[in-house]
């Protein structure tokens, strides 16, 4: 059992993800990701905090972090059509600015304290300025690294993750 230096899991992930020091591989060849829930939350944050437009990939990966159905997710944000999530992950039509950013504090309200080493400022999405993006662009390819720190008061080994747009 090694850790990987370097692992693309953007099959896992559903968008374009690399670990960095964060993927154990095991003799028989599996790979193993630790702490998968925080793993999953800290990049669902680190894509909202960057201000670039969404994207469907990346809608439909932040409505699977929250395990939520399109009805559901539709609910969340107070849509009254609730047709239009499919539209957007499927990039027939993009959410307006408002619901955009809807949908980032949405995020930031439920799992920001499950992604550790991630700041969020008080701020952070109502005075965010959406850069637009283009569609063909595709997702923002994100890298994370697996910092392990020992906290004496804890007794171990704590994992905090970061994670930042590359």
């Amino acid at each position: 059992m090694r850790r990987k230096p370097e692992y693309d899991a953007t099959v896992e992930m559903g968008f374009p993800v690399t670990l960095i020091d964060a993927a154990i591989e095991h003799d028989d060849g599996s790979v193993e990701i630790p702490n998968l829930n925080t793993l999953l939350s800290t990049l669902a944050v680190a894509r909202v905090l960057d201000p670039g437009q969404l994207v469907g990939t990346e809608i439909r990966f932040l409505r699977h972090v929250l395990d939520l159905t399109g009805s559901e997710f539709a609910e969340k944000i107070d849509l009254s059509n609730k047709s239009v999530v499919s539209r957007w992950e499927n990039d027939k039509v993009r959410p307006g600015g408002y619901t955009e950013k809807v949908i980032r504090q949405l995020i930031l309200n439920l799992l920001g304290m499950h992604a550790p080493g991630i700041e969020i400022g008080a701020n952070a999405i109502p005075g965010m300025k959406i850069q637009p993006r283009k569609i063909s662009e595709g997702p923002l390819r994100l890298s994370l690294r697996l910092v392990e720190n020992r906290d004496e008061s804890e007794k171990g080994r704590s994992r905090e993750c970061y994670a930042a747009a590359a």
